[in-house]
C-alpha cells in the first residue's frame, strides 16, 4: 500500500508521516526532509532552494521513483497526491497559517515574524511552480481521499485519526 500525505508547510506532513508509518510498519520517506538537506548542504534558505526550479523537478521526478522501487511506504511531499498515480490512499492535512508558523518557528529556531515571511513566500513561490509545471493547484481537496485539520492535535492524536480513516478505506 502507497500512502501519500500532502500538506502547506507546517501542517505536520512529515511528523505525522513518520509516526504512521511506524504503526502501519512501512517506510517512510520524506521530500521535505531531503529539501531542507540540500538546502542546509548548499547554505541556503529554503526558500532560495524552492526558487531553483531544476531542483525542485528534481524532486518530483524522485518521488515517482520512490513509488515505483516501493509497493509499500509512506511518501510526504507536496505533489504526491498528483504525481504518484499508484498511490492507494492520499491525504492531506491543513491547519490555519498561525498554528503552521508556530510549529516551523520552533522546527527552525527561528522567529515567528521570520518564519512567517519565509513560510508566505515560499507557499508562493510553489503555487507559481506547481501550477506552471503541472496546472494543478495541490490544495484542492478533489486530489484526496482523506483530510484532516491537524490544529489542536498533537502528532499521535493526528496519527490515531488518521488510522481510523485509512481502516474505514479499506
Amino acid at each position: 500500500m502507497i500512502i501519500t500525505i500532502t500538506g502547506l508547510p507546517g501542517s505536520g506532513k512529515t511528523s505525522v508521516a513518520k509516526e504512521l508509518a511506524k504503526h502501519l510498519h512501512l517506510k517512510h520517506y520524506s521530500m521535505g526532509d531531503i529539501f531542507r538537506s540540500i538546502a542546509k548542504k548548499k547554505k541556503i534558505s529554503v526558500l532560495d532552494l524552492t526558487k531553483q526550479e531544476k531542483l525542485v523537478n528534481y524532486l518530483d521526478e524522485e518521488q515517482k521513483r520512490i513509488a515505483k522501487k516501493n509497493k509499500n511506504c509512506i511518501i510526504d511531499s507536496r505533489l504526491g497526491a498528483y504525481l504518484i498515480k499508484n498511490a492507494h490512499i492520499r491525504i492531506y492535512l491543513y491547519a490555519p497559517l498561525k498554528a503552521r508558523v508556530n510549529r516551523i518557528a520552533r522546527r527552525d529556531k527561528i522567529s515567528y515574524k521570520k518564519a512567517l515571511h519565509e513560510t508566505l513566500a515560499r507557499e508562493r513561490e510553489e503555487l507559481k511552480h506547481y501550477k506552471h509545471e503541472y496546472g494543478i493547484d495541490y490544495r484542492n481537496k478533489k486530489l484526496y481521499n482523506i483530510i484532516l485539520n491537524t490544529k489542536g492535535l498533537t502528532v499521535e492524536e493526528a496519527t490515531k485519526k488518521l488510522i481510523k480513516k485509512i481502516k474505514q478505506l479499506k
